[in-house]
């Protein structure tokens, strides 16, 4: 009897699980696939199973919120659906507990998060890297705007950094690139190979810091070889992926090399792991949030209301999130502060709550 009820509430729970997955996520593709349409149809390379790629490995890229708000929308859907139909009533006069209750809906939100964590060292970081590709080499109307990044800088394993503006990745060239060694040591050229073996400049003027405390050029090449760089090893020429694409288990590695990572880079490393750490746990956290709001006996449920705080403190906490990473990796806060602070507060105020109920 008790596998019945429970594979009933499962079962109801998963179907609008995957509608509003599926609906959500339609929605999604279609207004994206409006933005980008132009390149769509001018570009004769791209075919329909490009299309299909772009798409799959996009949703693979936003699972990480729109899995969690699926799984959030059906639990309370289901919740509050048993509660106006008697059904809740009736199985606790059974005798079935809510801890019992709310098992169908906890392992719901288990598949979910092992499946996100799964997506983040399997799935995303190919899916990322493959999107990042596929517009550099076919949204051509995309990088216009406020959408193309204005500089972009590489960190060198020495602690010296370069800047550039573009990347010919059928040249293999950075353009209008700096390589600044320190503040008083600044390489400027026009153009620099992404060749790690031979890194070539054209049209360089070193420029120095003089007695009187002036940034002044001191020399200048039409060519110069860089012999000096130390590239890291998967930056240019092999392919440099950001560590935002990187698995948790790439970033656990970086995070213990300290030879392979710089002191700029580790705070972005940390922020990047606690984050692909905390975020898949997010469909249970949601769960705890509105389950004692669901189950409350009341002739009156305020359903509009609940469906409404519970999606705008979802987009909020999401959005904290983000926050936090960017605050983090810059170390304008601690990481483990900026990550798993705001997580861990608002675990210990919904699981208390939900376990009192």
């Amino acid at each position: 009897m008790n596998r019945i009820w429970e594979r009933y509430v499962f079962r109801e729970t998963i179907k609008v699980f995957f509608l509003f997955l599926g609906c959500f996520y339609f929605l999604y593709a279609m207004i994206d696939y409006s933005t980008h349409m132009q390149d769509f149809i001018v570009d004769k390379r791209i075919q329909v199973s490009h299309i299909i790629g772009y798409y799959s490995f996009m949703f693979i890229k936003r699972a990480d919120l729109i899995v969690p708000l699926a799984a959030l929308i059906a639990c309370i859907k289901q919740l509050l659906s048993m509660t106006q139909n008697g059904e809740l009533v009736a199985l606790q006069a059974s005798g079935i507990s809510l801890k019992k209750i709310a098992r169908p809906l906890i392992l719901l939100c288990g598949l979910c998060t092992l499946f996100n964590y799964f997506s983040f060292e399997f799935f995303l970081p190919s899916s990322l890297n493959f999107l990042d590709r596929f517009r550099e080499k076919h949204f051509k109307h995309a990088r216009r705007g406020a959408r193309s990044e204005p500089v972009h800088a590489l960190y060198l394993k020495d602690g010296s950094k370069i800047i550039y503006q573009t990347k010919d990745t059928q040249n293999n060239l950075f353009f209008d690139v700096f390589w600044v060694r320190s503040s008083d040591d600044i390489w400027r050229m026009k153009t620099l190979t992404t060749d790690p073996e031979n890194p070539i400049g054209a049209f360089v003027d070193h420029i120095q810091r003089n007695k009187q405390g002036n940034l002044v050029k001191s020399e200048s090449y039409e060519s110069y070889a860089f012999s000096p760089f130390k590239w890291q090893p998967d930056l240019a020429g092999k392919g440099y992926v950001p560590i935002e694409n990187r698995k948790i288990s790439e970033l656990i590695q970086l995070l213990n090399s300290k030879k392979r990572t710089t002191a700029v880079e580790r705070p972005q490393i940390l922020s990047y792991l606690l984050y692909k750490c905390a975020m898949p746990l997010l469909p249970l956290l949601s769960l705890f949030a509105i389950f004692p709001y669901c189950v409350r006996y009341s002739r009156t449920t305020p359903m509009f209301l609940i469906y409404t705080l519970a999606i705008f403190s979802f987009v909020t906490f999401g959005a904290i999130m983000d926050a936090a990473v960017i605050l983090g990796e810059n170390n304008v806060l601690p990481p483990m502060a900026a990550l798993l602070g705001p997580f861990l507060i608002c675990s210990m105020g919904f699981g208390w709550k939900f376990a009192k109920t």
